[in-house]
Parts: C-alpha cells; structure tokens; sequence
C-alpha cells in the first residue's frame, strides 16, 4: 500500500474537524421533524424529503455556530482543563481550516433552507443569528442564556412546519418550551454542580 506525503496530517486534520462539528449533537435537531410527525405525513415522500432537507440544514448550521463558538472562545478553552481538549483550542484544527468550514457548511445550510420555501430559510436564518449572538455574549446572561436556548428549540420545530407547508399548533409550540427550557435548566444546573 502507497502512502501518500502528507495523508496522515489531512487525515487527522479532517478527523479533527468531524469531532468540532458535534454529530452527536444534532439530535437535538430532531425537533425540526416534529411538525411532519403530528401531521401524520411521515410517509409522505414529498413531505418526508422536505422535512429530511431542513433536518439536515439545521444540522450543518448548528456546526457552523460550534465551529464559530470554538474559534471565537479558543483562548479561553485552553485554559480549562477539559475544553482544552477541543481540536481548535488544542491546535488539531487549524484555525484557517475551520473558518472555512465554518463559511462553507453555512452557506450550503441556508441554501438548502431556501431551496425549499422562504419561511424555512427565513427559520434558519433566525436560528443562526440567535445562537451567534448567544455566543457572543447572550449565554453569560442569566436566564436571557436559558430563554435563548429555548427559542432555539421553537425555531427548529417553526421551520419543520414550514418545510412541508403546515402551521404548528399553539400546543405543539408551548409543549416545545417547555421541554426545551426543562433541558436548558437541567443543563445550567449540571454545570453548576460541576462547579
């Protein structure tokens, strides 16, 4: 077997980015299939599809803001003692590599969103600037932290509802919060703990 120069460096610089991309977080993206679920139209292919794309979209842009997230806050994850850990705070990521993969997965999420209806690109465009400015400052916020969170989880059910043209119900929204806000305080209270 030939072994080009150099393979091992891009191999682990591309194992690197998967990790700063956060697949295991995209569960939470799960949510934007709720809408297709209630409705009863899950096997509706036409829908399904549509529903899968702003899956998918939320998924790339949610690592877009990880991948924003982690450069933005490198210097100061290197300086704690797990989150130095982290690919772009450790140096396995190189910083020129994850702005451009955070350029790229962001304009692709939102031409998926858009390719489907303005509504879930205008959904999309929400979620980014809510959890950019989150990660510019909103989450040292008490309780605005917690409610950003939250509305996080509202939009991702809002564009599913979108992708396959159907209003969510009120129910649907408010039973969303909830759940979302009992997570985002579960979580805040974790960490404290932590602490």
């Amino acid at each position: 077997m030939i072994k080009l120069p150099g393979t091992s460096t891009i191999g682990a610089v591309l194992e690197a980015l998967i990790r700063s991309l956060r697949p295991a977080q995209w569960a939470k993206n799960l949510f934007v299939l709720a809408p297709l679920v209630f409705a009863q139209r899950l096997l509706d292919v036409r829908e399904a599809t549509a529903a899968f794309l702003a899956f998918a979209a939320f998924c790339l842009v949610s690592s877009t803001v990880y991948l924003i997230n982690d450069l933005r806050d490198r210097e100061e994850d290197r300086k704690h003692p797990l989150k130095r850990q982290r690919p772009i705070a450790s140096g396995a990521l190189p910083v020129p590599v994850a702005w451009a993969s955070a350029s790229v997965l962001g304009v692709v999420a939102l031409g998926t969103a858009f390719s489907l209806n303005l509504a879930t690109g205008g959904f999309t465009v929400a979620y980014l600037v809510l959890n950019l400015l989150y990660s510019f400052g909103v989450k040292h916020v008490v309780i605005l932290d917690v409610m950003a969170l939250s509305l996080g989880f509202v939009l991702r059910v809002l564009a599913g509802g979108a992708a396959i043209r159907v209003e969510v119900s009120g129910w649907l929204i408010l039973c969303t919060v909830f759940l979302a806000l009992f997570l985002a305080f579960s979580k805040r209270r974790h960490e404290l703990i932590l602490l």
